[in-house]
Formats: structure tokens, sequence, C-alpha cells
């Protein structure tokens, strides 16, 4: 058994030696307490190596199936941010006030990974072959891929490609990617590190997350990969979709044919300085670099939409500088038929059925996508000709194949029937231990699924987006002493009590105190003061008095002396008076006309008396 003995750094036999010859991983090396102890198995099948990678979401290792004797990748659910390692164990604690959102990402991160894995037969992406719960938490297991980043493999090609080498590369990866919108899935990490080279010439795209990690301020470590990320992944309140991953493979094609990472989004919305990729590098045609630019505008709606338009605007045109050379993209349908029949006939690995009861479907709306009607569609392909309707043709072959038949039975039979969230429990502040007698959340669709949490004190614009896809608050504004203008200070479901996730919940929004200070006006104009009343909800009335100690258009005194209180809830109004005088020596001298006006008008008068 010795000789067989396999290393924990890269899943080699190494034999009885403390250090592996192939990877240089000594046996017995110390491991961050915050992930799983190597050695570990799980599932009474997967033997777990070292941490490869972690981010908000979750942790991957290196691991190995025992069962059919390979290397795969397992992922780890694991938010960082809402719960913890339990000391010298593999098991994840959950404190209570975190449990509704812990439960929520869980449900994304098992509806991502259940959604690729019926993709599987798509080459260019790396689905999820296992799904199960154990230690609190969900488990995905991936095929291992012998492969490396994008960025290396530039570094070893002079650091860019040119945009022949690329138009070669990189259009099976466009498809798949195509695909992937379609069945409503938004990549947002998109970049050199997130795409892989494989010793066959391909590209495949990985590290697929749950939305709140590709997104600046949610209750997740952010992942943004800087330089590809769009702008609307820095902000909460913009919508995200197709055009975000668009943004991002515009970027990772930027930095391949110049060599340079475009500028961070966040710089550019500040001075958007970027360079024309065919200014940076004269050998890239000025049509693709016109293009690139199109898929990195900064406003959403003024950008590239989906990747079908944009394969349509690299490939259609012809660059009259590169010598009448057109790119186009040359997939033939038979040569697609012939990978997917060599998939099958290889029998790549299906996860085996596994026994799990009530199967968590919920629906997790934390991927917002533009859908394509089929008359777009037909107008597009319409507008592009006969290569983008051979391309659709493909897409519906491949989504027929994946969706329909045999394959599909096979994965219910394995990864559809798996529940994640039937094992999750409540755990406290005591983190050293999880006993039996922890309550148990079970989930169906039908059933109330998840512990409503404590939104009383918190501001309503913060709570609306970080619940997104999980509560719809609906705002019912009212004044309210105890609270400040924006917060919540009473919801409809309490904290504690169950609810369908999902659910619309009613929360009651502080409109400010009702009984408001009255502001000073010292030294205002007229127009000035009114705005401070305005913003503090002050219903007003103005007047106009002469009063020559203040310049005219200042504020001279108001209903009620500053300081006191007044009730804007009952709508009661604060009378502003202000300075209109009249022009003193305008005055006088007319008044002095008047005055020789009408001694002439007296002298010249002629009384008669009969």
């Amino acid at each position: 058994m010795g000789e067989n003995k396999l290393c924990l750094g890269c899943m080699e036999k190494k034999g009885t030696a403390l250090i592996c010859p192939h990877c240089g991983y000594e046996e017995g090396t110390s491991y961050l307490p915050s992930y799983i102890k190597p050695g570990t198995m799980l599932n009474n099948r997967y033997l777990v190596g070292k941490l490869l990678i972690s981010n908000g979401e979750g942790a991957t290792y290196i691991g190995y199936d025992t069962v059919i004797t390979c290397k795969v990748v397992i992922r780890e659910y694991m938010p960082e941010n809402l719960c913890t390692r339990v000391k010298g164990k593999p098991i994840i604690s959950v404190n209570y006030n975190h449990l509704a959102q812990y439960k929520a990402l869980m449900a994304e991160f098992t509806e991502l990974n259940k959604s690729l894995a019926k993709m599987r037969t798509l080459s260019h992406i790396v689905p999820a072959l296992d799904l199960f719960a154990e230690n609190n938490t969900t488990y995905a297991i991936y095929e291992y891929i012998e492969s490396i980043s994008l960025i290396d493999y530039l570094k070893e090609n002079a650091g860019e490609l040119s945009w022949e080498q690329v138009s070669k590369l990189f259009p099976p990866l466009f498809t798949t990617l195509g695909i992937i919108h379609n069945t409503g899935i938004i990549h947002r990490g998109i970049s050199p590190n997130t795409i892989y080279y494989t010793p066959k010439g391909e590209l495949k795209l990985m590290d697929f997350c749950v939305s709140a990690v590709r997104t600046a301020n949610t209750e997740l470590v952010s992942e943004i990969f800087q330089g590809y990320a769009a702008p609307e992944q820095y902000s909460l309140s913009s919508r995200q979709g197709t055009w975000t991953d668009v943004y991002s493979i515009c970027a990772v094609l930027y930095r391949i044919l110049t060599g340079c990472m475009p500028t961070d989004a966040l710089s550019r919305m500040d001075n958007d300085n970027l360079c024309p990729p065919h200014e940076i590098n004269t050998n890239v045609p000025k049509n693709i670099s016109m293009v690139i630019m199109d898929g990195l505008k900064l406003a959403g709606r003024e950008r590239i939409q989906t990747i079908t338009e944009l394969v349509t605007r690299l490939f259609e045109q012809v660059d009259n500088q590169a010598k009448g050379y057109t790119a186009t993209i040359t997939i033939p349908k038979s040569k697609l038929d012939a990978v997917l029949k060599e998939e099958k006939q290889n029998n790549r690995y299906i996860a085996p059925e596994v026994n799990y009861d009530d199967m968590y479907v919920d629906e997790v709306e934390g991927t917002e996508v533009t859908q394509q009607s089929s008359l777009e569609r037909i107008k597009v392909a319409v507008i592009i000709g006969v290569l983008l309707l051979a391309i659709l043709m493909v897409i519906v072959t491949i989504l027929l194949s994946v969706f329909n038949g045999d394959d599909t039975e096979k994965i219910k039979s394995g990864v559809d029937s798996f529940s994640s969230l039937d094992n999750v429990v409540m755990v406290t502040t005591n983190t050293e231990d999880i006993t039996t007698e922890s309550t148990e959340i079970t989930t169906t669709m039908e059933e109330k699924d998840s512990i409503m949490p404590n939104l009383i004190g918190k501001s309503f614009e913060i709570q609306k987006s970080a619940h997104a896809g999980w509560i719809t608050l609906e705002p019912v504004y009212e004044y309210n002493n105890e609270y400040e203008s924006g917060l919540i200070f009473d919801q409809e479901i309490q904290e504690g009590e169950k609810f369908a996730s999902g659910s619309t919940v009613k929360v009651w929004v502080s409109k400010g105190s009702e009984n408001v200070v009255i502001p000073s006006f010292a030294g205002l104009k007229l127009d000035d003061y009114l705005q401070k009343l305005a913003a503090l909800g002050i219903r007003y009335e103005q007047k106009a008095e002469e009063n020559f100690n203040y310049q005219n258009g200042y504020v001279t005194r108001t209903s009620k002396e500053p300081g006191n209180t007044i009730n804007v809830k009952n709508g009661d109004i604060l009378v502003v008076y202000y300075a209109e005088n009249p022009d003193i020596t305008t005055d006088a001298t007319n008044s002095s006309t008047d005055n020789n006006a009408n001694g002439n008008q007296q002298a010249d008068t002629v009384i008669v008396v009969d």
C-alpha cells in the first residue's frame, strides 16, 4: 500500500517518500485551520488535498476520486463572512444571524452548478460532476483538467497574440459563452486568470461563482478582476447582464492583442483615456479595434449587448488595411457533432445516483440577463447572413443534445437529485462543536424555507440591494420620531419567523421625525433658505415686506422662531418673510416732480364765480 501512497499536493503516486518527487509537496505541511485538513475524506469517496485557491464564495482543493481512481477538483461552499470552521473539524458553523443569507447563497451556488452540469457536453467549460451536502455545507466535484491559465500562456508567447491567432483560438469559446448566456448564466469574472489553455490547444472557461462574489459591496468578500470587470460590477444599483460579460471578454481581447491590461473601469469613469488597440499595436485591424472599444463602453446600454452581436461584428467585417483579409468563424456543424459523439463514446464521468430526498429547487434571482426573442434572432440572422444562421443551428443542436434524451436522464439520476439545504443547522456563538440537537431546516418549493433576518434600524436602500433575489422589500414610508430618514423601523415578517424565499415583504421606512426643528435664516437669501426647508420636508409660504434692516431678497423673519419645532406630518406651514424695500432715491425724485406739477396746475387754474 505504501508504494501507492498519494501526494496530497498533486495527487500523484509518491510511494513512501516524504517529499513528492513530482511537485515537491512535503508530507505533513501545515495548513490554514480555516480550510479542510489535507487527507480528509468527503462523502466516503473523495480524498481532499491541499488548498488551490479561495475567494469570498468558498475554497477549491485538489482531490482524488477513490471510486474511479482519478484526480478531481473539489469546490467547497464556504463564504467566510457568514460562517467559520469548527476547530479541528471539517464542519462549518453558521451563526444564527447569518443563516438566512448563508442558505440563500448556497441555493444559488447549488443551482449554478446544477445548470452547468446539464451543459456537460460543452467542451469549453468544466461543469460539476457531482454535488453533495456534508459538514453543514455543499461540495461540487469537477473534472481535473491539465491546463495553464491564459495569462501564463501569453507569457510563453511574448506576452501577446496576433489577431489571426485569436480568430482561430476564440470562436469555440464565444459559442460556448453564448449558449451559457441563453440559459441565464452570467460569469462576471472572465479574465486571463479564469480562461485556461489545454495541451489540446483549446480554451476553457472556469471559476463560475455566485453573483455576489463578483459585485462590490455585497455581504461577501468580492473578487473583482481589475481591468476586466465592467463598471456595473462596482455598484449594487446597476443592472448586470450579458453586456457585463461582453465588457470582460473585450477586455481580455484588448490584453491579448496589445500586451497591455486595459485601465480599470473605476479609473476610466473619472478620466477615460483608454487608447484603442490599433494605436498601441498597429498590427491590430482597425475595425477589430473599433469593435473591442464598443464592447468596452462604460455605459451598459451603449455597449455591445450580446456575444452574438460581438461575434457578428468581429468576424463579419472586412479589414481594408489587412490586405483584403476577411475573418469569419468557421465552426462546421459536422465537426461539432463529431466532437459530441466522441465525448459520448468515451463515456465521460457522470455523477452516480445519490439517494437525497426533497430536492431543493428554489429559484434564485441573483442573475439578471436580457433575453432575446426568436424574432430578434431571426432579424439578426437575416442581417448577418448565412454564416450566423449556421452558428445558430449549431447552438440549437447542442442545446437539444444537452436538454433532451439520454444525457438529461443521466444527469437527473445524479446531480439533479441533490438537495443542499437539508442539512444546514443554526449555530450560536459557540463554534467548538455542533450537536445532533441543533435544529434542522428542511426546504421544499412549497414550504417556508427561510428565516427572516432583522432589518430594523438598517438602511432600506442597502437592505433592498443586499437581499435582492431572496427577499423583495416593499417600502411603506411613514414619519417616525425614533429612526432617521431612510431607516427601516418595522417589518411585516418579524425576525426569526419562517417565510418562503422570493417572497415580497413589507417594511416600514422612516421619513424622519414628524416634529422638525426650524433652521436659522441668519444671513440667508430667500431661495437658499427655502431649499433648506424643502430638504427638511417643511411646507412654507413666502411673503414680502418692507424692512430696511435687510437687503432686498434676504429673509427677515419666520412665523415661528428658529429653534422651535414644526409638525410636518400635519402639514403645518411656516410663513417666511423677506425684504422687498422701495428705492428711496427714486421715490424722492418722483415725489418732488409730482409736487412741482401740482403747483403749476394750481397756478394755471381759473376759478369762475357766478
